[in-house]
């Protein structure tokens, strides 16, 4: 079960390694893409549904291994979202996470542009009540919602050049123009903030940080030992 699951992939991957697959989403969106790219690839075992994580519409005990990447960090109540999964999850079964730690975003030497932003993003969300920090916090989470952890661990990309070491920037400017829309943020000055990241991003000797990607798998207890 992958949740959050967006156009899919996973669900598609895990679909073509011979498992029955679902994927759910708010986006409906998102969810038809899915399903067309699921029967263009003419797999039978992975489907898509409209589903909230914090109500799934699942059997209790119903579901093996559950997937989410960047989703807790998107929400208001991530425990509450982890012991939905965890009602959901057969004794033994397996959660899967992984979520970013966005205050792990720097450049060196140093970009005052890409510091600025990234400390008004994650204002933001702080103020929204999410925490874009939340990666490194994941596996208390996980054990707040009754989870047995089994294995945790991180990856922390950086660039110096490359068409990806621009990523963060896009993702920065993206998160801070919707802020522009709801009035927190003037765009005049996410301009100037945007320069300084392009500048930083097109200098061979800057390095860019993106975010420190967390992952963790955990166990519902129980099940065969």
């Amino acid at each position: 079960m992958e949740f959050g699951c967006g156009l899919g992939y996973v669900t598609r991957w895990a679909a073509g390694e011979g498992a029955h697959a679902t994927g759910i989403d708010l986006n409906e969106d998102n969810l038809a893409v899915a399903t067309e790219l699921t029967r263009e690839a003419g797999l039978k075992t992975a489907q898509f549904r409209s589903a909230n994580i914090y109500e799934p519409g699942l059997e209790p005990g119903s579901i093996d291994v559950s997937y989410s990447r960047w989703l807790m960090v998107h929400l208001n109540r991530p425990v509450d979202a982890m012991r939905a999964i965890h009602a959901a999850l057969k004794p033994g079964g397996v959660m899967v996470c992984e979520e970013a730690d966005v205050s792990a975003v720097y450049a060196e030497p140093p970009s005052a542009a890409y510091a600025e932003l990234r400390d008004i993003c994650m204002e933001g969300a702080r103020q929204r009540g999410v925490d874009y920090a939340g990666g490194r916090r994941v596996h208390l989470w996980a054990k707040e919602a009754g989870f047995e952890i089994v294995h945790v661990d991180a990856y922390h990309p950086h660039y110096v050049t490359g068409e990806h070491k621009g990523f963060w920037n896009w993702t920065l400017r993206a998160v801070a123009l919707g802020m522009v829309k709801e009035g927190s943020l003037n765009a005049a000055r996410l301009e100037e903030l945007v320069a300084g990241m392009n500048e930083a991003d097109a200098s061979p000797d800057t390095l860019v940080a993106h975010c420190r990607m967390h992952q963790l798998i955990a166990k519902k207890p129980g099940g065969p030992d």
